[in-house]
This record gives structure tokens, sequence and C-alpha cells, in this order.
């Protein structure tokens, strides 16, 4: 079934259909979710949330080719991420963490793992920040009207995080990790 087809036989409340719609889309929702949350037991929630707006809001969905659907699906679920972080803890964007001034990036071969593990430790408000900028492409302006701080703290939460990043990259290379 191709993606029009789906999204008519969802908005026409077939059972097969959007079973078919939540298995498509589970794991890339998921994964998202986790990137923001964390949480295992948060991400779950925040993706029945998902799946409950979208399956309600299909019918309303505007069909523009291929690659339309997932990128809906993606924006809800950033959204329903971002308000589930504001609901449970306010998110505090902090002025500064204590940094080794002397990081210095250097080519890394990493696994995924090591990423997210990376992104799992990293402050709330820089995790937040850095992937809305770097992995989902918002520019700041967008991101200071989501997370309704002005443009400059976008800015400067997403310089800490990458200076986090790097000084963890550099941790594990000084460990043989």
């Amino acid at each position: 079934m191709d993606e029009k087809q789906l999204i008519q036989e969802c908005s026409n409340q077939n059972r097969k259909a959007q079973k078919l719609f939540f298995e498509t889309f589970y794991k890339s929702v998921f994964r998202l979710a986790k990137r923001y949350l964390v949480d295992h037991h948060e991400t779950e929630d925040v993706v029945i949330i998902v799946f409950n707006k979208a399956l309600k809001n299909i019918s309303h969905f505007e069909y523009r080719g291929e690659g339309s659907l997932i990128k809906w699906m993606n924006t809800i679920t950033i959204n329903e991420s971002i308000k589930a972080i504001k609901k449970v803890r306010p998110i505090h964007y902090q002025d500064e963490i204590k940094m080794d001034e002397s990081v210095v990036f250097e080519n890394y071969s990493l696994d995924i793992e090591k990423v997210n593990r990376i992104l799992e430790r990293m402050p709330k408000g820089y995790r937040t920040v850095f992937n809305l900028y770097a992995i989902d492409e918002y520019s700041h302006s967008e991101i200071a009207e989501i997370l309704n701080i002005s443009r400059n703290t976008s800015k400067s939460q997403l310089l800490k995080a990458r200076k986090f990043i790097i000084q963890e990259l550099n941790k594990g290379k000084e460990y043989g990790t």
C-alpha cells in the first residue's frame, strides 16, 4: 500500500491500515523521541501520544509527495517530545559547565551507540537545542520560538553542546574507549 492509500484508509478508520501505519513509523518515531527524552518510559508515553494525535488528525493531512508523511510525523514527534520535557521538568539553560578549554577536535571514528551515550549524558538544554539545530535542521529563530528562549540563548546552548561532545570524545580517547 502506498502512502496515499495508507492515509486514505487510516482516514476511513480502517484498523488494518492503522496497524500498518503504526508498524511503518514506530521505529523512527521512537528513535526521534528518545533522542530528546532519553528516558525509555517517557519516550513510550510520547510515542503513544504521537500516534493518537496523528491518527486522529490524519484526515486533515495534506499529502505533498513521498516523504511528506514522515516529515509530518517527525514534526508531531518533536513537538510532543518538547511538550513532555517542559511538562515534567522545565529546561534549565546552563550558563556554563566546567569545560576543559584545551579541547581539540580531531578526526574520530564513531559508532552511533557512543554518540547516543554522549547525547544522553548531555544537559537537557544543550541536548534539546543540539537535536533541533544539528539533527532536525531548525534555525535558531525557529528554536527560539519553539522553546520560548532568545535566539542568542539557542546559539550559546548549541556552542556549549558542541564543546560538551568534543570534551566527551576526548575523554574517551584518553581512556582508550
